[in-house]
């Protein structure tokens, strides 16, 4: 796009270019610069346009081909077909709206989707599949897509109203006790099918994420690269948020390091995370069997609740939730204060000490004379 004076010619000349149709560049010309400028702003506007015609009918064509008479109101085709054309909801929000076939019937058609059946699917998501309310609504969201998809093309008349009130599933309170978490690492070393070395590695590894509060994944991608004993810290490269953690190494926790030097010297935790979850699987199933624990504290006794074991105890030697988001590498304070409110012994200290203060009766505040004012 530019505006010039062609000396031969003694005329202004306006070029755009970027037509879609045959000539990909146009040319206008006028008597003066200001005229220039009108006639470029004019073959901008036209091709603009051009390009949006030409836009929709390569989708109108992709549409008209893939469904048919008989599948343009099944959910799975449309689900399909958002996933295929390049819409900007492609990838998460694909793979959601394809768990919702999956788990509803995928044939399903559309136009009798409305608030009661979004509401019944709200419900079975967290009832059978146990979901939590964040992952609803973005089931929920990605669904809002597909239909809003469907409207376009003219298979809807309009997207039916979502549900409301996406908070009633309970929060997860546990916090996995120190007696339990002993057995369980004695229970680990005790399992028959892995070597000596794997089992005391993971005894290791539930230790270190009891100590560091730190993620799983982010446990097992730890190399020995990040781990420097002159210095007295370990690092954490790739986490969840992106952002490199460094932690202190304190005694408990480079007698660890040692320890895990002398099994493994390629790496601290050599061993994949299904051969993990399968190991810690029946050994907390076997705990919680001779403790006689309930089957809700076996289901919602996962790694991640290590993390919330090690957090919860600094917040109950006084840490504030600023330095807790700093520990747990946090990328907001809200996550943080999560787990500053599970501490219940945080709580019981300050009450108490709010009980033992004396109460003080409030002494009227005596009336200072004031100036008088001249006449």
């Amino acid at each position: 796009m530019t505006v010039f004076h062609d000396a031969t010619r003694d005329r202004w000349v306006a070029q755009v270019g970027g037509f879609t149709t045959a000539p990909k560049k146009r040319s206008r010309f006028a008597d003066s610069e200001h005229d220039a400028r009108i006639a470029e702003h004019a073959l901008r506007v036209e091709r603009d346009e051009l390009r949006e015609q030409a836009q929709a009918e390569k989708q109108a064509k992709a549409a008209s081909g893939y469904c048919t008479d008989a599948t343009e109101f099944q959910l799975i085709y449309w689900v399909k077909y958002v996933g295929e054309t390049r819409w900007r909801n492609k990838g998460d929000g694909y793979e959601n709206a394809l768990r919702i076939c999956k788990r509803t019937d995928p044939y399903t058609d559309i136009r009798q989707i409305d608030l009661a059946w979004l509401e019944s699917l709200v419900v079975l998501l967290r009832e059978t599949y146990g979901q939590k309310d964040p992952t609803i609504r973005n089931h929920i969201s990605s669904m809002s897509v597909v239909l809003k998809a469907a409207v376009r093309k003219g298979a809807l008349r309009g997207v039916p109203l979502l549900p409301e009130g996406l908070e009633k599933s309970p929060k997860n309170e546990l916090i996995p006790e120190d007696s339990w978490v002993e057995m369980l690492i004695s229970e680990l070393g005790s399992h028959g099918y892995c070597g000596r070395t794997t089992a005391r590695s993971i005894q290791l590894f539930v230790r270190f994420l009891r100590l560091s509060g730190c993620r799983t994944q982010e446990g097992l991608r730890l190399q020995w690269s990040d781990v420097s004993f002159s210095r007295g810290e370990f690092y954490l490269r790739r986490t969840k948020n992106g952002k490199p953690h460094k932690l202190p190494m304190w005694p408990e926790m480079e007698a660890l390091f040692i320890e895990l030097k002398k099994l493994n010297s390629q790496q601290p935790f050599p061993f994949s995370y299904s051969l993990w979850w399968e190991h810690f699987t029946v050994a907390k199933s076997k705990v919680c069997s001779r403790l006689r624990l309930g089957e809700s504290v076996r289901k919602s006794w996962v790694g991640h609740r290590f993390r919330a074991m090690c957090l919860t105890e600094k917040a109950d030697l006084g840490w504030d939730a600023f330095a807790i988001k700093d520990w747990a590498n946090h990328s907001s304070l809200q996550q943080s204060q999560h787990y500053v409110a599970k501490s219940t012994k945080r709580f019981d200290r300050l009450r108490d000490l709010m009980a033992s203060q004396p109460t003080q009766q409030m002494q009227p505040v005596a009336m200072q004379p004031q100036p008088s004012q001249p006449d």
